[in-house]
């Protein structure tokens, strides 16, 4: 498991098992394990993220209900805007271990998916100080998750995928009037380079998440 959290497809898509299915079924203690990490560090900009990802768009499934449930015992999980399962992390759940069910968009195949991004979205001015940092922030998470050694080993993190509702935004200006373009799967790529010597990015609209970017 070490090795595969070191991978940048485990970044963008990892601990994949893809279904056609609608109704996914997980013990609580299977989150838990990867989840914890956003507890060392709650002052870190990046965190691990639970998601179900539409294989044909790439883009976040819509989450129709989430819950926890054992015997007598029921509780809904919130859903964030942009399709994150906002599975609670607490020891005392994890003695209890009860099943985590998420039922997901009927007409997606939807594959389930943890993922290293950014807690707040971006959005309005970006400079390199801020890329940086979070970018710093997300090697330590990725390190955390592999295990002791795992950061003589990581691919180094050299810039974020930015990720936006399909056809919300085409293209995005630099200040120094290069254009960073936006996929048909809303994703733009913005690196530490991008931003040398001064050069901002302005982004219009919000992210739906903002993802480390390692080249393959």
């Amino acid at each position: 498991m070490k090795t595969r959290f070191l991978t940048a497809a485990l970044l963008i898509a990892g601990l994949s098992s893809s279904a056609f299915a609608q109704e996914y079924m997980f013990t609580y203690s299977k989150l838990y394990s990867p989840l914890k990490h956003n507890l060392k560090n709650p002052n870190s900009e990046a965190k691990v993220g639970l998601f179900f990802t539409n294989f044909a768009t790439k883009q976040p499934c819509r989450i129709e209900k989430a819950w926890m449930e054992k015997e007598q015992h029921y509780e809904d999980i919130m859903i964030s805007d942009n399709g994150e399962v906002n599975v609670p992390v607490d020891d005392n759940l994890k003695s209890a271990n009860p099943l985590v069910y998420i039922h997901t968009q009927k007409e997606a195949r939807c594959d389930y998916s943890l993922v290293v991004l950014s807690k707040k979205p971006f959005y309005g001015q970006v400079d390199y100080a801020k890329l940086d940092s979070l970018t710093v922030q997300m090697q330590e998470v990725l390190g955390e998750l592999g295990g002791m050694f795992s950061s003589w080993f990581a691919p180094d993190i050299e810039g974020v995928t930015l990720e936006f509702k399909p056809d919300e935004l085409h293209q995005i200006m630099l200040s120094n009037g290069k254009v960073i373009p936006v996929s048909e799967q809303g994703k733009a790529v913005l690196k530490l380079a991008d931003l040398s010597d001064g050069v901002t990015l302005a982004i219009p609209v919000e992210t739906q998440r903002v993802m480390p970017f390692i080249k393959k």
